[in-house]
């Protein structure tokens, strides 16, 4: 189980009157009164499937971790528990913690390349990592296949190039506003009063323990509508 660091500032803040939502990473013991984020099991699943459609289910496959964040790590375990019970003979050759740092990814991933040349593909469960991971590959100038979770002005550049195969990126815009909606209602469940029990109970009745915000697939194609630059034009900066 990993640890979470979160539970005790959490649950002062609560205690203290602050409401609080987890996003993306969760901290699932703590009291805190909702969780919103991507379905990191459909994530793992996803990239699962799409590699073994590109380079078959006999081949070799590798992943860069960040275990000590919730949906990072489970972007991970769930891909190789899926691989396991779908795809047998997919060899899992490399995994290494790359920690969402670049440097660490490129040492490894040049490792992991030079370790297994018959390397099919990586998967990694954030950009960071990937910006790293890509360079390895360029520079060893390997056939590997590149998948990974989130996105970096970087690796849309990678996307748009060809170099990395497609990212799965959160609904980051519907992530943001459940989160406002939730932590609002949270503060001030009195606008709805649910008919149970929370008044005596002081159980307070917004509290949400999953919330799916859902994910886009960036691939080569649309990648240009994932340009943070393109979508802030013409918005007002106030």
């Amino acid at each position: 189980m990993q640890s979470d660091p979160f539970i005790e500032p959490i649950n002062r803040a609560i205690e203290n009157g602050t409401e609080i939502t987890t996003f993306a990473a969760d901290s699932p013991n703590s009291n805190r009164t909702a969780h919103i984020t991507s379905d990191n099991l459909a994530e793992a699943k996803f990239a699962a499937d799409e590699t073994v459609s590109q380079i078959g289910d006999s081949a070799e496959y590798a992943v860069l971790e960040n275990p000590g964040q919730s949906n990072h790590a489970l972007r991970v375990t769930a891909l190789i528990s899926y691989m396991e019970d779908h795809y047998p003979n997919m060899k899992l050759v490399g995994r290494q913690a790359t920690n969402q740092d670049r440097n660490p990814a490129y040492r490894a991933t040049a490792s992991i390349v030079q370790a297994n040349p018959n390397l099919g593909a990586i998967w990694i469960p954030e950009a960071g990592s990937a910006e790293g991971a890509v360079a390895a590959i360029l520079e060893a100038k390997a056939e590997v296949l590149i998948m990974h979770a989130d996105v970096t002005p970087a690796t849309l550049e990678h996307i748009k190039a060809g170099n990395i195969h497609m990212a799965l990126n959160p609904n980051q815009g519907m992530q943001g506003f459940m989160g406002f909606l939730s932590v609002f209602f949270a503060a001030h469940s009195d606008v709805f009063d649910p008919f149970n029990d929370y008044k005596v109970s002081g159980f307070n009745p917004m509290r949400i323990p999953y919330v799916d915000n859902g994910f886009a697939v960036i691939t080569q194609e649309n990648a240009d509508s994932f340009d943070l630059n393109s979508y802030m034009e013409g918005r007002d900066p106030s």
